[in-house]
């Protein structure tokens, strides 16, 4: 069902600087532009589709934590993207999940030495309900072109092959992905002893976006806690594995203690699943953050993810990117990059959500999303400020694939 929202982009353009950049658009075909009130640069929407002047690397490691309630190690895979030395040698990377399902890889190349310059700006992606980290590599080879670290965790107990075999109760997955993103974090402030990443990146102020699953990561990665006592509340009178685990008094405390790492300082939830997140919780985030979503979604519905998000979240940097005729695969390359029938094998209802006629091509909607993702890092992780008027100005791809809503 379309939202009740007109295709068309809401804002009212408060400044003369902003007017004068939305009247040249009408007479040029610039997709955006800005001017930076501390150095005069003007911005064009352009550089965000561009690859940067880095080569891009990639390389997998794993890391070990103790998991939350239960204290046992939990081992999580890292799919990593980074900027890299030129002129490697390097080949081109591989991109297999499960070793069995190839992805293209584009621009990454195989393990070559990471770049020579420091403070590196980290941004970690989480993926969806049955997903996988390489899901991130169009967002990964852009953003590290650009001089950034992408990590992107798969959470294990609650990956593609997790759900082809015995996954973790989705209430015990929901209570280790905020961990895995903060061990995540931890890792590359204080470990990866000897390790040519080690000290490369700066920790202290993260990006996180994710899609579906992963936008519930983003939002209590960010600070969003979960009302236990609604989650618990569908458990009355039940008996079931995810009821099992929410009944063990060491998950409860765990729930109750909240989430959040303070060194989280952007969110970009994609077609988010709130859970027994309330709208009280996200109106307490206090981080700038650009909600995504499709208006077509079948899974996490607007009525059901996206306008109550919207009506939660309250900081005065927030924004919202739709698709008029995007669904909840919209976000991600599965539609393009794999043939319809591993599709439905992974994800039986692609082809009515995303990846089926009347949906916005994911070719056109991918690097789009990516681009957006890219300049909503640098104006809110690097300060570039820019990029404002940009990505809340005037919607980014072709004419009426996205609106804008600015609050």
């Amino acid at each position: 069902m379309l939202s009740k929202y007109p295709v068309t982009q809401m804002r009212t353009l408060s400044s003369f600087s902003r007017t004068a950049c939305a009247v040249a658009l009408l007479f040029t075909s610039v997709v955006g532009c800005s001017t930076d009130s501390s150095s005069g640069t003007a911005a064009s929407a352009d550089e965000l589709f561009k690859q940067g002047p880095h080569e891009v690397g990639y390389r997998e490691m794993a890391i070990t934590y103790s998991a939350a309630a239960s204290m046992e190690t939990r081992e999580i895979i890292l799919r990593v993207w980074y900027p890299a030395q030129s002129h490697s040698g390097a080949g081109l990377a591989r991109y297999a999940v499960g070793s069995i399902i190839d992805l293209p890889a584009v621009y990454a190349f195989d393990g070559p030495p990471v770049t020579d310059e420091e403070d590196l700006p980290l941004v970690i992606y989480s993926h969806g309900n049955g997903g996988e980290g390489l899901l991130a590599y169009p967002y990964g080879e852009l953003m590290a072109s650009h001089g950034w670290v992408l990590v992107a965790p798969n959470h294990t107990g609650n990956t593609a092959f997790d759900l082809l075999q015995t996954p973790d109760p989705y209430t015990r997955s929901a209570l280790d992905r905020p961990y895995d993103i903060t061990a995540i974090i931890d890792e590359f402030e204080f470990g990866l002893s000897g390790d040519e990443l080690e000290g490369k990146a700066d920790a202290s102020k993260v990006f996180l976006f994710g899609h579906s699953f992963g936008g519930y990561t983003t939002f209590t990665g960010g600070g969003a806690d979960v009302d236990f006592d609604e989650l618990n509340s569908a458990c009355d009178g039940m008996m079931s594995e995810p009821c099992d685990v929410l009944a063990d008094p060491n998950v409860e405390a765990a729930y109750r203690a909240g989430f959040g790492d303070p060194r989280i300082v952007a969110l970009a939830p994609q077609a988010p699943a709130l859970g027994a997140i309330t709208e009280g919780e996200l109106g307490e985030l206090g981080i700038p953050t650009m909600l995504m979503s499709g208006r077509l979604d079948q899974t996490t519905t607007q009525e059901e993810s996206a306008e109550p998000a919207w009506a939660g979240i309250d900081d005065p940097d927030d924004f919202w990117v739709e698709m008029p005729l995007g669904a909840h695969f919209s976000f991600i390359t599965i539609c393009h990059d794999l043939a319809p029938d591993v599709v439905e094998l992974f994800e039986r209802d692609a082809e009515e959500d995303g990846c089926g006629e009347g949906f916005i091509d994911t070719t056109e909607a991918v690097p789009v999303l990516a681009a957006y993702v890219l300049g909503f890092g640098r104006l809110h992780v690097l300060g570039e400020t820019k990029w404002d008027d940009v990505l809340t100005g005037p919607p980014l791809g072709n004419p009426g694939d996205f609106v804008v809503t600015v609050k």
